[in-house]
């Protein structure tokens, strides 16, 4: 709510200026910039890559205790009440072990995901500046941002954004 208010006063702002002096604004889809960029496809690609990884590790950990499960239910008959407890008991333990395994590598691919984010976000910002000094921008706007309900395609710098983002991968 307070972003909204702090971009309706922006505009407010920019309207009366404009009469002064011509305001030029764009806009950007950071999202759409992330995720279509080389260094945002190759990210993406990285990380379903470790996802694919952690997901056939774990599945090998589920046949694991599926086998174990499957075994405990056959010799439970002709274990000794001691036995079968330990054995149920051994059971549960690799199964915490195989739901701790699944948490943190959820909680690794969201850390690599954050910072793959992070780190390209950080480039496109320093794309989109450059953009807006060398095109003497007044402001320019995320497009998802709330408040945008409407703009001419015209000032979107979405694509112009992505091509200099993989212009200066290129370049490493």
């Amino acid at each position: 709510m307070k972003r909204l208010a702090y971009l309706v006063v922006l505009f407010c702002l920019m309207a009366s200026v404009s009469y002064a002096q011509g305001v030029k604004i764009a806009v950007i889809d950071m999202q759409r910039a992330l995720n279509e960029s080389k260094e945002g496809t190759e990210a993406k690609k990285e990380i379903a890559k470790k996802a694919e990884q952690l997901k056939t590790d774990l599945q090998a950990l589920q046949q694991e205790l599926d086998k174990m499960r499957s075994e405990l239910d056959k010799q439970s008959t002709f274990l000794s009440e001691e036995a079968k407890q330990e054995k149920e008991k051994l059971f549960q333990k690799k199964v915490k072990e195989f739901q701790n395994t699944y948490k943190e590598a959820q909680e690794e691919l969201q850390q690599k995901d954050s910072e793959y984010t992070k780190k390209i976000v950080q480039k496109l910002e320093k794309i989109i500046k450059a953009i807006g000094e060398e095109a003497k921008y007044t402001v320019i706007l995320e497009k998802n941002a709330s408040g945008i309900f409407y703009f001419d395609k015209d000032v979107d710098i979405t694509d112009l954004v992505i091509k200099r983002a993989n212009e200066e991968q290129q370049k490493k």
